[in-house]
This record gives C-alpha cells, structure tokens and sequence, in this order.
C-alpha cells in the first residue's frame, strides 16, 4: 500500500487495532490472538477490517466487530466496515 499525503496506512491501521482487547481474554488484543485477518484500504481511502472469529459460534464476535469499529472512529476513520469470515477456520497458529 501506498501512503498518500492524508491517506491512512496499513501500519496505521494496526496499531489501531493492537488496542482493541478481546472481550473474553482482555490481556490480548484481537490482533495478538489472530482474529484479524486482513487490512485494506481501497483507492478512494474506505478502510476495511476482515475477522475470523475463534469459532463459529462465537457470541463475542459482535461485539468485538463494534470495538473494531469504535477504535478506527475514534481514529478518524468514521466510515471503516468490518467483514466476517469463517475460512479459512480460525487456528492457534
């Protein structure tokens, strides 16, 4: 990805998201435990979070889509959407 002058950066975009705790084990962030599986920014800047929830029938998964979306808001990224996935299935790896 390439930074333009006020474009938001894939780096940037990670520390956001290394702030974001899971819910149920809040020493990690959902990063840390390998929920986020993707970033993207597209060309006209619309920023994009893909998760894979631990498992299928995670009851955490909404609310850990809001967190991600309340941290890039506050960042200024107000108009980020999150994408759920369920493959490839979440692993310890």
């Amino acid at each position: 990805m390439v930074a333009r002058a006020g474009a938001v950066t894939r780096d940037a975009l990670l520390a956001v998201l290394d702030q974001v705790m899971d819910p149920e084990v809040p020493v990690l962030s959902v990063r840390e435990l390998g929920i986020v599986r993707d970033v993207e920014v597209d060309d006209a800047g619309a920023v994009t979070v893909t998760v894979t929830p631990t498992y299928s029938g995670c009851p955490a998964i909404r609310v850990i889509e809001q967190d991600i979306l309340a941290a890039l808001a506050a960042a200024g990224m107000a108009d980020a959407r999150v994408r759920t996935t369920y493959t490839p299935a979440w692993t310890t790896d």
